[in-house]
């Protein structure tokens, strides 16, 4: 009976262990409406409690035409209300 409990416990941990240490999703492949086909990949997930003083700005198009890759920046500090 301990055996059995110890190996249930010990699942369950590793499996809790994989849940929180996963950094990273399959993303399947697809086809675009244009037809080009995009091949599965890994993708890096990001922590949310992670503080971080860096900001993902995504890819974007100006009303001009230019395309405008993403990027990463510097968080701005927000000025204090008084």
């Amino acid at each position: 009976m301990k055996v059995c409990s110890l190996i249930l416990l010990l699942a369950f941990l590793l499996t809790n262990a994989q849940a929180v240490l996963a950094r990273e999703v399959q993303v399947k492949g697809y086809t675009k409406k244009d037809g080009t086909v995009v091949k599965g990949y890994t993708r890096q997930v990001k922590d949310k409690n992670e503080k971080s003083d860096t900001v993902e700005v995504k890819g974007y198009t100006k009303k001009n035409g230019t395309v405008v890759k993403g990027y990463t920046r510097k968080k701005t500090e927000k000025p204090s209300s008084k």
